[in-house]
């Protein structure tokens, strides 16, 4: 089938294009799956740069990575910054002990996304049983699972099945909930075992959703709670990992609040405490650029897209790739992204399998070193 041209398009999508080829905007991403990883007690140069940590820094590097190198934490010890990332409050908590009067009533992200009737779930590593509220049990511990302070079903409550073992995590990654976070046990990280202990498991355990997210509109976030507390900054290693991601090293100075409120901002919630003032972050996240004069005389008349004959799969047809970072990005009308390929120097067509797809409309963009092309094509 032949791509749509833009005249028969209805007005809001003529309007998201026209707004995509206009130039950039500050808007923050959807993702449809965030996996959010939280190690420890580790600084920025204590990781990033670290031979012990390889698999670490090949994420940093990534060419969907953007990586902060001005992320703070905001006290000490531990418990505190877990719950200040959780729901921009320490509640009122200054050491790593079980709090009392519990259960928490106050906003937290996890009730939030519950509220929006999306999903939360709490991935701990070593966690004995779902729910589980004791202080420790082998590696886990409970200070660095600050959902479980809310677990009930009060004002804000979380359910206990939020609270999951890490040997819960699916593998099929559709199945993930919007936004998980992970917290593997004390030797993996980097509390008790080494970086280099912690790297490994990294790996081992959640490469296969970073590669996945690459091509599924989903975000993986790697923090850590605080430094190693020697009267340093508290300066942390924090990055974000996705398609929706503009590879980069920034500077801007962040720290768990900001980084909680672009949380919420992703999928419209409540702000819960100090997030409510702090900045959400916008500088990260990937903009079309507009179409130019060079574009249109080599792409655009050469670029198209067809149904394949074995079915299943739309082919893109385009001028032979000259730059070996070129890349077609697909999305749905409304600016969710679905599909994102890297293509090859010498490739002269794509065929994506486009599985099980509740939209038959779709924006496609090509981009080769600064030649770029867009269109609208329909699905079968």
């Amino acid at each position: 089938m032949k791509a749509m041209k833009t005249g028969a398009m209805k007005t809001n999508a003529m309007l998201f294009l026209g707004a995509l080829l206009a130039g950039p905007a500050a808007a923050i991403p959807r993702p449809d799956h965030v996996v959010m990883l939280i190690l420890e007690n580790h600084g920025d140069s204590s990781v990033i740069g670290s031979t012990y940590a390889p698999y670490i820094n090949k994420l940093a590097g990534d060419s969907l990575t953007a990586k902060f190198t001005q992320s703070f934490a905001l006290t000490h010890p531990s418990q505190p910054n877990y719950l200040m990332l959780f729901s921009g409050s320490k509640q009122g908590i200054t050491d790593d002990a079980v709090p009392g009067n519990l259960p928490f009533k106050t906003a937290n992200l996890g009730a939030s996304l519950l509220a929006k009737s999306l999903t939360f779930i709490g991935y701990s590593d070593d966690l004995p049983s779902i729910g589980f509220t004791g202080a420790t049990s082998n590696g886990y511990a409970r200070k660095h699972a600050p959902w479980v302070n809310w677990q009930g079903t009060g004002v804000n409550g979380i359910p206990s099945t939020a609270h999951l073992p890490f040997t819960g995590f699916p593998t099929d990654y559709t199945t993930l909930p919007t936004l998980s976070i992970v917290v593997p046990n004390l030797q993996h990280d980097m509390h008790d075992g080494t970086v280099a202990q912690s790297d490994t498991w990294i790996k081992t355990y959640l490469d296969g959703y970073v590669q996945w997210a690459k091509t599924h509109n989903s975000l993986f976030i790697l923090t850590f709670d605080e430094d190693e507390n020697k009267g340093g900054p508290n300066r942390v290693p924090t990055f974000f990992l996705g398609p929706m991601v503009k590879k980069g090293s920034y500077s801007s100075i962040i720290n768990h609040y900001n980084v909680l409120r672009t949380l919420e901002d992703m999928y419209g919630l409540t702000h819960s405490g100090e997030a409510a003032t702090a900045n959400p972050i916008t500088e990260v996240w990937r903009t079309p650029t507009a179409v130019g004069q060079a574009d249109l005389q080599r792409l655009q008349p050469r670029l198209s897209a067809q149904a394949s004959a074995a079915g299943q799969a739309m082919v893109f047809n385009f001028p032979r790739i000259r730059d070996p970072s070129a890349e077609l990005e697909i999305r749905a009308i409304d600016g969710k992204w679905i599909h994102r390929a890297a293509l090859r120097a010498g490739m002269e067509s794509y065929a994506w399998k486009y599985g099980k797809q509740g939209e038959r409309k779709f924006f496609a963009r090509l981009r080769d070193g600064k030649d770029e092309a867009s269109f609208v094509f329909t699905l079968p």
